[in-house]
């Protein structure tokens, strides 16, 4: 019985190393393949963000008694979680493999799922309140620590040619999951808010359990062109063999690591780095200044029913998934930073409409917002990442990621914590203009209009102004 179960765990220690260890891309098959199944693992993942966060974690919290500033800061958590990347940037800059770093980190999205099962507890609504802060934001820290490796991992996958080809087609496929997901989800709130809401935090709670395993499951059928450590003829090594090579390594004084401080002075005396990182900051004040108050004012003062939100975004994104596309081909061609000026300009259009939204013209604002906020989406996520895979060099791209989205992570949490006191300000405080009383949130949006404008002139007189060296190694069977 015990040399059995000795077997079967061999077996079973065999195929985790297989699986994440040394799973290499051999053929171009294989990088396609890698492909299709990041796009399957990513659109569950953005699904899942969707579901734990915005309309949703809004009404959850809502339900819970927590205020509206409260809620903005909560939701703005992801970004300070960021900042646990910047502590990690050794022991990131160590590690041949990622995949499996990056498996066990997206795992614990299953935190999110636990989060709609609050209702239930038998707990004051303060207790409640601090549970859902700690979940959340503990399911943030290890999703941001395998963000930067995942982003990584896909570069590499992808030939630079074709990367605007590659990601507007991934985020076509995503947002059609995504949005078909959420008009579902919003009908189902809609059906049970008025007797057995906690009915529906049940069903969006196993849903993104569901969507959790599909993640995780996708990502591990890719392949990982990373390697460790090569023997004499040219092949890796894995094992007893690696370990004693990575031994070696140490002895010669080969795996001389850097410093946390030695890594973010050599980042910022690269003047790439620092454009990307300012553009990043630009783009995060305009958003966190804004955009984390504006689900709760749609829900709370607006009272838009979640599935006409839900039905109008749905079709919205039907026409993001046709135009996302003709971006990334346009971006391909004519570059990257160019065609994000564009969608960062609609974007900013998106959010003066948010401003000038109240009650009495909430469903016509609404569906025109949207259309612009589907149109600037297809692209600023895309054109923001490609920007920095255009800036960063490849043997530091993985820790520049990291010390971008922790640095402007931090940067993003500050901002909603000024935009939360703001919005308190203004609450006890009314401005008017001309007799007519402004709701805080349209003022914080005025402010993300400004500062996204700026952003947009930013990329025109500083980023598009930058020759691009093209990574040829990324997307290429190299064994």
């Amino acid at each position: 019985m015990s040399h059995n179960f000795k077997d079967i765990n061999q077996y079973l220690l065999a195929r985790f190393r297989r699986i994440y260890f040394m799973a290499l891309p051999e053929s171009k098959e294989d990088y396609k393949k890698s492909r299709v199944n990041f796009t399957i693992g990513d659109s569950a993942a953005q699904t899942i963000v969707q579901l734990a966060g915005g309309t949703f974690l809004a009404s959850l919290m809502t339900y819970c008694k927590i205020s509206d500033a409260d809620i903005g800061i909560i939701t703005s958590l992801a970004s300070l979680a960021a900042l646990a990347q910047i502590f990690l940037i050794q022991f990131m800059s160590r590690i041949k493999k990622y995949k499996f770093l990056v498996c066990f980190t997206f795992l614990q999205r299953i935190l999110f799922s636990a989060i709609y099962f609050i209702p239930f507890l038998d707990i004051s609504n303060r207790y409640k309140a601090i549970a859902i802060i700690v979940l959340y934001f503990t399911g943030q820290i290890f999703v941001q620590i395998g963000t930067p490796a995942s982003q990584d991992w896909i570069a590499s996958l992808v030939p630079g040619r074709l990367r605007g080809k590659y990601f507007s087609i991934k985020d076509s496929i995503a947002v059609f999951i995504v949005s078909g997901v959420m008009l579902i989800a919003g009908m189902i709130l809609d059906y049970f808010k008025a007797n057995a809401i906690r009915t529906g935090f049940l069903i969006i709670g196993l849903l993104i359990f569901i969507l959790v395993i599909i993640n995780v499951a996708a990502m591990s059928m890719m392949k990982e062109p990373r390697i460790s450590y090569l023997n004499e003829e040219g092949k890796e090594m894995h094992g007893r063999l690696a370990k004693k090579a990575k031994e070696k390594d140490a002895k010669k004084g080969k795996e001389k690591s850097s410093s946390i401080l030695s890594e973010i002075a050599e980042a910022f005396k690269n003047r790439k780095f620092r454009k990307a990182l300012i553009l990043q900051s630009l783009y995060i004040s305009g958003f966190y200044i804004s955009l984390p108050f504006v689900a709760s004012y749609q829900v709370n003062v607006l009272k838009l029913p979640y599935t006409f939100m839900m039905l109008v975004g749905f079709i919205c994104n039907l026409y993001r998934i046709y135009i996302t596309p003709k971006f990334g081909k346009m971006a391909d061609k004519h570059g990257m930073a160019k065609i994000l000026r564009y969608s960062l300009t609609i974007l900013a259009f998106n959010i003066l409409v948010l401003a000038l939204t109240v009650p009495a013209n909430a469903y016509p604002f609404f569906i025109i917002g949207t259309v612009l906020s589907s149109t600037a989406w297809a692209f600023v996520g895309i054109g923001l990442f490609g920007v920095q895979l255009d800036f960063f060099r490849s043997d530091k791209r993985m820790v520049w990621l990291s010390l971008v989205s922790s640095i402007s992570g931090v940067w993003g949490f500050l901002v909603s914590i000024i935009g939360g006191k703001l919005l308190n300000i203004f609450t006890e405080n009314p401005v008017t203009i001309q007799g007519v009383i402004l709701y805080p949130q349209q003022i914080l949006n005025i402010l993300g209009f400004l500062i996204l404008i700026g952003g947009a002139l930013y990329i025109k007189l500083r980023i598009e102004t930058e020759k691009i060296d093209t990574n040829r190694k990324d997307g290429r069977v190299s064994v």
